[in-house]
């Protein structure tokens, strides 16, 4: 009785702190490797409304961003885009693209891509084939200085076409959407192959779908690798309405010719399968955001590999808390070998629409979520992830509603994997060691412990912050000593992975078998 008497009192002093508490949807192992936010990214110039975020693109240690909405040197929404270079681990403005020719309402940023010292970025909503017909800006760096290289026009662009709604570049070729152009009927879509040879582009081909029909949209997204483009026409109806399917087209010599067609084996009605697409190698991801697998409009990811000159359904891909209105895959998929990163820009994990993507990893044939990615000061109408672009171990994810330079102002966050693992101990509190298994030092680790339990479940205790590893060594991280009594359940997270366990607490003493 003694005991109980001394042990009380403390019991409830540690109820005076309750925290709430930290619940996984499901236990989680520690994991090998695993994706930590590291900056993020704010243009030296942002103000309200810029959208900047809107497309990200990044290759090795520089990254492209747009800001569409930008007032630029061409006045009211003529648009701009940033290059952003890494210097270890730190990313730094190098320079802010705008069009020699820029005007009001152009949309230069709409889209963009990045390969080596080129950028190409598109504006949508340029005149100079008739109102909206849509151009394209090759740029190219020397030293740190970029230098507008050329201007691309459609041969036959007219109004409305939209030339640059999606973009694609592959060393001296480039892949221009223009999925509102109507050879095949009003709106059926095309895509526009450019070459470079010296600094001088021309216009290779005009590609459009076989069967293409008014309202396909054929052009309004694009991923290229090699000699093959990938092409979506998001409006297709061969599975209904809607549904959406992609062309394969591959060049030899000079000259395209369309390969094939597919679609998903469960596709139909709205699904608009063929948004956004991208590709490595002989595996492509492509999205299908109105698909309702995890509700209306919730959203799915297929991937299809290639045997031979033949596309084959490998997986589908649906976020493990996927819902409905999420439009998974909205806008945003990377590819980068075996990891993928998806974009889930109306999910409400935060509030509503404030977004997060997801990371996929493969193992044979096998495709599973790694983790979920949010921003550690997301809000409510972000949209974090309206945009994704991976890396080797560097992601970009745009929000391009972020308010930090006014409403709408745009935010680009950097996030890295790093190879952790740890494991949780007892002792005179709970404790989480932590490994820094990879070959560079990783600061600002966010790691938290919750405990809850005891007699009369009066224990309920959180402590978390932030620590500094250096490669290959370990640190632990503690609650400090605990007073109390009975079976405690203890949840840890560190930077995203999330462990379980549980123990006894025996006045001072934390027992957690291990």
């Amino acid at each position: 009785m003694l005991l109980i008497a001394t042990a009380v009192p403390v019991v409830t002093s540690i109820k005076n702190n309750v925290i709430p508490a930290m619940v996984p949807s499901h236990p989680q192992a520690s994991m090998t490797s695993n994706w930590i936010e590291t900056q993020k990214l704010l243009p030296e110039d942002g103000k309200a409304q810029a959208q900047f975020g809107g497309f990200v693109a990044i290759d090795g240690d520089t990254v492209l961003i747009g800001a569409n909405q930008d007032f630029g040197t061409g006045g009211t929404l003529s648009g701009a885009a940033y290059v952003y270079v890494r210097t270890g681990t730190t990313w730094t403005q190098q320079a802010k693209l705008t069009a020699s020719d820029a005007a009001p309402i152009d949309d230069f940023g709409w889209h963009l891509s990045l390969d080596g010292n080129t950028a190409l970025v598109t504006a949508i909503w340029d005149d100079d084939n008739g109102h909206d017909s849509g151009s394209a800006y090759v740029f190219t760096r020397t030293g740190t200085t970029w230098t507008e290289q050329a201007k691309l026009t459609a041969s036959d662009g007219v109004a409305d076409d939209h030339f640059g709604y999606c973009s694609a570049l592959d060393g001296d070729t480039a892949y221009i959407g223009a999925n509102w152009d109507d050879d095949n009927g009003d709106g059926s879509g095309s895509l526009y192959v450019f070459v470079r040879s010296g600094t001088t582009w021309t216009q290779q081909a005009k590609l459009l779908a076989l069967d293409g029909q008014a309202g396909d949209r054929f052009g309004g997204y694009v991923a290229s690798s090699g000699d093959t483009a990938l092409i979506g026409a998001y409006y297709d109806d061969d599975n209904g309405v809607d549904s959406g399917s992609v062309y394969v087209f591959t060049r030899s010599g000079t000259n395209w010719t369309q390969q094939e067609k597919f679609s998903p084996a469960d596709g139909t009605a709205g699904d608009t399968f063929g948004q956004p697409i991208c590709i490595d190698g002989d595996t492509a991801i492509i999205g299908s955001y109105y698909d309702d697998d995890k509700g209306n409009d919730s959203g799915s990811a297929y991937v299809f590999t290639r045997i031979g000159t033949i596309w084959t359904q490998q997986a589908k891909l649906l976020a493990s808390d996927g819902a409905a209105g999420d439009a998974f895959t909205n806008y945003g998929i990377s590819l980068d070998g075996d990891t993928a990163l998806i974009a889930a820009c109306l999910h409400d994990g935060i509030g509503n629409d404030s977004g997060s993507a997801y990371v996929f990893i493969r193992s044979g044939t096998t495709w599973t979520q790694q983790q979920k990615l949010i921003a550690s000061d997301g809000a409510e109408g972000d949209m974090f992830a309206t945009s994704v672009s991976l890396d080797g171990d560097t992601a970009l994810l745009g929000a391009w509603y972020d308010d930090d330079n006014g409403v709408h102002s745009g935010s680009v966050y950097v996030f890295t994997k790093v190879g952790l693992s740890f494991s949780i101990a007892g002792g005179l509190g709970v404790k989480a060691v932590i490994k820094n298994n990879g070959t560079s030092d990783v600061n600002g680790i966010p790691w938290q412990i919750h405990l809850d339990g005891g007699v009369l479940g009066m224990i309920n205790k959180t402590v978390n912050g932030t620590i500094d590893i250096p490669a290959g060594e370990s640190k632990t991280v503690s609650t400090g000593m605990l007073l109390g009594l009975g079976g405690i359940s203890i949840v840890a997270r560190i930077a995203g992975m999330e462990k379980t366990a549980t123990g006894t607490q025996l006045i001072i003493l934390s027992i957690v078998p291990k």
